[in-house]
Order: structure tokens, then C-alpha cells, then sequence
């Protein structure tokens, strides 16, 4: 056992006997007992401590601790403390007499009795300990040790894990089948980035669900709610647009993803996950689903991305109307994105 963490020895409850002794003419009740606490809230606390010490920061209110630790008060309150938790540790005997001290006026003016502020100084003693808070990919994190874990990890062998298929590749052919004469549209770097998405997409509408568990709702939300709840949307909370999941992608390329996999608020139904998990075939898609589509699409060609904005406009409205650019989007699959050829054919 660590020295910080050690109870109190015999001999430290020597040491603290004479300032005991000291402490209880104050009115007789042993230390650690309630009565002892009222007595010393009623007669040793200043009406100068603040009522909103325990909310303050900065310089000002080490100021007032400095002059606060410095008053029988604290003495009081700390030999109170450990009377009445002589097994706590030393670290969080401080913190305890200082919660007791900045809310003690809650005793004194009525609003609490003393056993719930007994109850409170407790609570404080038990708090877990803060441990440092690492980030990986922006998230916080934090490190366990393979120490505290209850069990040897050598003797466990777990099997192979069972490889889950890949929705991506159906989805793809579901958009292509759409499409019809304008599947060339799904260039190759947008049929690896669909692929790729659609996995994350389903994984990340869990989480979703699982943050949406409530008592009232124990299943969570479900159907085109819990699309809707991930949109990248003003309706939708930050932590769960799934933007947030493809935010390694060009702004305009994340947004076209998310509209395509997700909806958009607009047309539900335009969701190519919603549609090929409820088994809807994409030759059924009305027309208006398909221009949506259409439109969507150029924003997942790398050489689309690199035109202006004024033109990649001009090529969303041209691929929504149905135009022929079959020629535009072959370039885009085999030549530089600032070709000169690619600006002409689009």
C-alpha cells in the first residue's frame, strides 16, 4: 500500500490526541459526532466566508482559503473529519473539511440539517479519483492497465472472430441498377468510398440508437427516426451528425455521403441504407429519388471536387436534369482533375 494512500497509524491518533482534548470544551460532545459538528458550525464560523466559496476560482478565492486555514474553523473542521472517518486517506481529509466549511451556512441559515451535510462532507470523501484523459482521433480516452483488469490475459484464448458481411458492395449494385443509363456516374473512387461508408454508417446509427435508450424508450429510436436523428442537420445534435464520422472527406464529399446513405429531411426516402434494408429494389426508386441521386454523386469524384464552385454547381444541376456526361466522367476515372480535356467535356 502506497504512503498517500496508508489509513492513519496509531501513532498519528496520538499526535492528534492533545489538539483533541483542546477542541472539547467547546461544548462536550466527542469529535465526529453530529452535535460536535453543530457546535462548531454555530460557533466558530465567520460570517465573513462567502456562501458561494466552493464556486469561486482563480486568485480571489485562494485568497480566501489562505485566510480561512488560518482560522480555528479549519483546525476545528479538519480534527472533526478525521474523528469521525479515521481510516480516510490524508488526501481527502482537506477536501472534505473544506466542503464542510463552504457549506456549512446552509446549516446555520436553515436550509440543511446536519445530517445532510454530513451526508454531503461523505460523498466528498468517496469521489472517485481523477485520472489523466488521453485523445486518440479527438476523442478523450482513457488508459487501463492490464493490472487492474481481475484476470491473466495469456490464459485466455479467444477464437476467431466471425467476419460480418459488408453491406457496401449491395448497396453499390442497388444505386447502379438505379441508375440504369447513368450509372456511370458511380465512378470507381465513388463505388470504394460507398463501400466504405455504408459499414460506417450502420455502425455509427448504433451508437445513435444507444444514446437515444431511455426509460420511456428502452429500444431507442428506430426506422426513419433514427436516420433523421443522424443527419447532418440543425434538427440533429453535434455529437450525432455523421459527418462527424467522415470529417478525413473534402466538407462537400461528407455531406453528399450523408445525404445518399442517411436522407435528406426534404425526401426521407432518398436513404440508399433505409431502402436496401427494407428490401426495396433500386429499379422501384421514382424518378425524383433518382435525380436525387444524381446529383449527389459528382461530389464523390475527386475531379469534380477540384472545379470551382460555380462549376461544380452547373454539373450537380446538369446530372440532376439527367444529361448525357458520360464523356465528362470517363476523363474523371483516368485523367489528372485539372486536366484541360475534363474542363471542356463538362
Amino acid at each position: 500500500m502506497s504512503p498517500r494512500r496508508r489509513p492513519f497509524a496509531a501513532l498519528e491518533q496520538q499526535a492528534l490526541a492533545p489538539l483533541t482534548t483542546e477542541l472539547r470544551p467547546l461544548g462536550g460532545p466527542a469529535p465526529g459526532t453530529l452535535d460536535h459538528l453543530e457546535q462548531i458550525i454555530w460557533r466558530l464560523l465567520p460570517a465573513t466566508v462567502p456562501t458561494d466559496l466552493m464556486a469561486r476560482r482563480g486568485r480571489d478565492a485562494e485568497r480566501i482559503w489562505t485566510q480561512v486555514t488560518a482560522t480555528p474553523l479549519y483546525e476545528a473542521m479538519t480534527v472533526w473529519v478525521m474523528a469521525a472517518w479515521p481510516d480516510k486517506e490524508l488526501e481527502r481529509v482537506d477536501t472534505m473539511a473544506r466542503t464542510a466549511i463552504a457549506a456549512a451556512h446552509r446549516v446555520r441559515d436553515g436550509r440543511w440539517s446536519v445530517e445532510h451535510l454530513a451526508a454531503v462532507i461523505a460523498k466528498a470523501g468517496r469521489r472517485a479519483e481523477h485520472y489523466p484523459v488521453h485523445r486518440h482521433l479527438g476523442r478523450g480516452v482513457q488508459l487501463i492497465s492490464f493490472d487492474e483488469l481481475g484476470f491473466d490475459l495469456a490464459d485466455e484464448s479467444p477464437g476467431p472472430r466471425p467476419a460480418s458481411p459488408s453491406l457496401g458492395p449491395a448497396v453499390v449494385a442497388d444505386l447502379r441498377l438505379a441508375l440504369g443509363e447513368h450509372a456511370y456516374l458511380v465512378t470507381p473512387a465513388a463505388a470504394r468510398l460507398l463501400d466504405r461508408a455504408v459499414d460506417l454508417a450502420v455502425d455509427h446509427l448504433d451508437t445513435v440508437r444507444a444514446r437515444s435508450v431511455t426509460a420511456g424508450r428502452p429500444e431507442g429510436l428506430s426506422g426513419l427516426a433514427l436516420f433523421a436523428a443522424a443527419r447532418p442537420t440543425r434538427r440533429a445534435a453535434k455529437s450525432n451528425r455523421i459527418t462527424d464520422v467522415f470529417r478525413d472527406l473534402p466538407h462537400p464529399t461528407s455531406v453528399a455521403l450523408a445525404h445518399l446513405l442517411l436522407g435528406t429531411d426534404h425526401r426521407p426516402e432518398t436513404s440508399l441504407l433505409w431502402r436496401h434494408l427494407c428490401g426495396v429494389p433500386g429499379s422501384e426508386a421514382p424518378a425524383e429519388v433518382v435525380a436525387d441521386w444524381r446529383a449527389e454523386l459528382p461530389a464523390l469524384s475527386p475531379a469534380v471536387l477540384a472545379f470551382s464552385e460555380r462549376r461544380r454547381r452547373r454539373v450537380r444541376d446538369r446530372c440532376r436534369r439527367g444529361d448525357d456526361l458520360r464523356h465528362a466522367f470517363e476523363l474523371a476515372a483516368t485523367t489528372e482533375p485539372d486536366h484541360p480535356s475534363l474542363a471542356r467535356a463538362v
